[in-house]
């Protein structure tokens, strides 16, 4: 009998995902679509496409990891931009 490995990529992948989904949650500017497609300079990608992973509602964010990446950057830009102007506010 031969011992079976498991392979723990796809759980810390997963949770990768999931970390990137809770950034994205709340942190979004109302315009992240266009800044999404201008990040990513692709013709092929729609603005469907990036509300549908931004919402799960797509079950396969592997393939379309790029777009979740430009999501979380400009989640990320705009609570910096919050920052910057609460403390030039105060």
């Amino acid at each position: 009998m031969t011992n079976i490995t498991e392979n723990k990529q796809k759980t810390d992948v997963q949770m990768h995902i999931d970390k990137a989904y809770k950034i994205i949650e709340n942190n979004l500017p109302s315009n992240y679509v266009k800044l999404v497609q201008e990040k990513l300079e692709d013709p092929d990608l729609s603005s469907g496409i990036i509300r549908n992973l931004k919402n799960r509602v797509t079950k396969y964010p592997k393939t379309k990891i790029n777009v979740l990446n430009a999501l979380v950057e400009v989640a990320n830009e705009y609570q910096e931009h919050l920052r910057k102007l609460r403390d030039l506010t105060q």
